[in-house]
């Protein structure tokens, strides 16, 4: 994306009126009088995107090159508290609101049968030693794992969670009656006999991998004639 562009999202989804009253809500800039709340609230939403994974260095660095005034790093580093976790909460439900209320793109057999697809998957992130207690991983460290659900028909992601990275993948994942007329991709760490029936319970349609151990029978083929364009 060019400048124009982050400069056209931003002012659609998170005008600076609406980053404001966040702002004043969790009193975040009362203290902070070498703090520009917007500049640093705009540099942590743009360095979650960026190859340095969301890091605080990173989103330093993206503050003072907007032009913001410099500070110590130790300064720095203490304005990440309860009050700009509860803003980029805010930040995240308002993004992911916006995403929500978009049009969506289904063409052809894609939306044949199905009011979308969603396709769900995760990621782990290796965490410092530090949060082992709270996030063990699947070893002797500390990881957490991201559980994204991301909207074909939007082209976005649109809900996420976290949990430790030893826990299985499957347990942080259900379908209920909020999925009826969804489609679903589903990474084989998700898989289970429970899932299937709840996809057939709630008129859920899936695509998923078969695992090694399960024996399915065959009750029906469906062909058809492949075209150039997908």
């Amino acid at each position: 994306m060019r400048g124009a562009d982050v400069q056209r999202v931003f002012e659609t989804i998170l005008p600076d009126k609406v980053l404001m009253k966040l702002v004043q809500s969790a009193k975040f800039q009362q203290r902070a009088r070498k703090l520009d709340a917007l500049r640093l609230l705009r540099a942590m939403i743009v360095a979650a995107a960026t190859g340095y994974g969301g890091r605080q260095a990173d989103v330093m660095r993206l503050y003072f090159e907007s032009g913001a005034s410099r500070v110590v790093r130790g300064v720095f580093y203490g304005w990440f508290g309860k009050e700009l976790e509860a803003i980029m909460v805010e930040i995240r439900a308002l993004a992911l609101a916006y995403a929500g209320s978009m049009k969506r793109d289904l063409p052809g057999l894609l939306g044949a049968h199905v009011t979308d697809w969603h396709i769900v998957d995760s990621s782990t992130v290796k965490l410092d030693r530090a949060l082992l207690a709270e996030y063990p991983g699947a070893g002797d460290y500390a990881a957490l794992k991201i559980h994204k659900r991301f909207s074909v028909g939007l082209g976005t992601t649109i809900d996420y969670h976290l949990s430790p990275a030893r826990e299985h993948d499957n347990i942080h994942f259900e379908i209920d009656q909020t999925w009826r007329g969804l489609g679903v991709l589903l990474d084989l760490g998700y898989a289970s006999f429970k899932l299937l029936r709840d996809c057939r319970e709630h008129d859920v349609r899936f695509v998923i991998r078969l695992k090694d151990s399960w024996k399915p029978r065959v009750q029906h083929v469906a062909r058809g004639a492949l075209v150039k364009q997908f």
